[in-house]
């Protein structure tokens, strides 16, 4: 899909905005072990990202650098370029607007 300027900088936008509409995952170990008590981890939305990426993958979605992610989270940089890189390795994406847009529609 291909976005004009104008257009990628409506898409991340709208990502920010859904994300924040959204409760992000605050702690993602417990939301999760609370997923599996309730019974409903079968497919969580995030599948087939780890809890971990899963909340990196909402922080870029409301426009975080791997900067700013590695200082919130408490991580390197290194490390938050690493997360990211296996998230977009594992969803087969190239841009960050992309993995924006996928955190939409998973978490919908």
């Amino acid at each position: 899909m291909v976005l004009a300027t104008a257009g990628a900088s409506a898409a991340l936008a709208q990502a920010a905005r859904a994300a924040r509409e959204h409760l992000l995952l605050t702690d993602p170990h417990s939301e999760l072990a609370q997923l599996v008590r309730e019974g409903n981890a079968m497919r969580p939305w995030f599948a087939p990202l780890t809890a971990r990426q899963a909340h990196v993958s909402e922080l870029v979605a409301v426009g975080m650098t791997n900067t700013e992610i590695a200082r919130h989270l408490g991580i390197s940089v290194r490390t938050a370029d690493a997360h990211v890189m296996s998230i977009f390795n594992k969803l087969d994406l190239h841009r960050r607007r992309q993995l924006a847009q996928w955190v939409i529609r998973s978490r919908s």
